[in-house]
């Protein structure tokens, strides 16, 4: 998923399973008329969107969060879309994989049909069905799709330490990085499976990290720039995706140990001249929660050296918020 942006997206999941970006609070299922296939489920849902904050501010300050627009994954002015490579990972215990009898779902895999804000979604290649009638299903979702069957309780999760921008200005590797998780829902099976209307289920999808923009001013070349705080990248974790959805910026509880935190981040891109009068930027995604104070450095050399550290204060009351997008400005000085 690649671009982030201020309007709702929707995507259609075989019966229609589509995905807009707003808030998170739960709607009451609607019904959609006819299904592609009698019993056959239809969803709808939203990704819940980035919380813009702004923090153009001088060295050793806090960081100022102005209220801002929302943003999705990737950047696109400031919308959302999806790209064909795309995939989410679907759960349900209550529905089934064929219409009249099959399994459990876990972890069911979906992919946009059309690169855009707004898609028609496929399921590959099994379809979910309504198991019992008149019956509880609780569902569950995530991005990106991971390979085999883990359980609800423990989808893998991670966040690379050393990410990697294609050029200057460039945000397009952010939805590479993104993790999303749906808040749960319990839908009621139709009363017969083959009547022509269908209760829809609604699934909101909340990011699980942050984001930073770095505007960065200054004389020479730059390829580099480091984070350094505590608990930044992950590695090697799981998530229970059946919890409940956190306050908004609260983190997500991790499962287990809560895998590997690394305490430093580091994007890569190729050789920048900066300018002292107009900012070059680069994107960086961070686990939440670090508060304190952090360090950026800077490198021309690919990280053999990093110079000019500039020390800045994370944001007050709990750190970098979950699903937050924050910008601050600094001074490489010359490199």
């Amino acid at each position: 998923m690649k671009m982030f942006n201020k309007s709702r997206i929707a995507w259609t999941i075989s019966a229609l399973f589509m995905v807009a970006v707003t808030s998170c609070s739960k709607e009451e299922p609607a019904e959609q008329s006819p299904s592609p296939s009698a019993g056959q489920i239809l969803f709808t849902g939203e990704q819940a969107g980035l919380t813009v904050k702004s923090a153009l501010i001088p060295n050793n300050s806090d960081f100022v969060a102005d209220a801002g627009s929302t943003l999705k994954t990737t950047l696109h002015g400031y919308e959302t879309w999806w790209e064909l490579t795309d995939m989410t990972g679907i759960y349900s215990e209550e529905a089934r994989t064929a219409a009249t009898a099959g399994s459990r779902v876990v972890n069911h895999q979906y992919i946009p049909d059309i690169a855009a804000a707004s898609t028609p979604f496929t399921a590959v290649p099994t379809v979910m069905y309504w198991g019992a009638a008149s019956s509880p299903h609780h569902f569950y979702a995530y991005y990106p799709y991971s390979n085999g069957n883990p359980e609800a309780a423990t989808v893998p999760v991670a966040l690379l330490s050393t990410q990697e921008q294609l050029a200057a200005n460039d945000y397009t590797h952010i939805g590479a990085l993104d993790f999303l998780v749906a808040t749960p829902i319990t839908v009621d099976s139709p009363a017969a499976a083959g009547q022509t209307t269908h209760p829809t289920v609604h699934l909101v999808y909340n990011h699980l990290f942050t984001i930073v923009e770095f505007d960065i001013k200054g004389s020479g070349a730059l390829n580099g720039i480091q984070l350094r705080g505590t608990a930044l990248a992950l590695a090697g974790a799981f998530i229970d995706i059946t919890q409940a959805t956190p306050a908004s910026g609260v983190a997500y509880a991790l499962a287990g140990s809560g895998g590997t935190k690394a305490g430093a981040v580091i994007v890569n891109l190729p050789a920048t001249s900066l300018s002292t009068i107009t900012a070059t930027k680069v994107y960086m995604v961070i686990y939440p929660g670090f508060a304190g104070t952090c360090e950026i450095d800077f490198t021309k050399d690919g990280g053999t050296t990093w110079k000019n550290t500039v020390s800045k204060v994370a944001p007050d009351l709990g750190g970098f918020k979950r699903g937050q997008y924050y910008t601050v400005s600094v001074d490489a000085g010359a490199l």
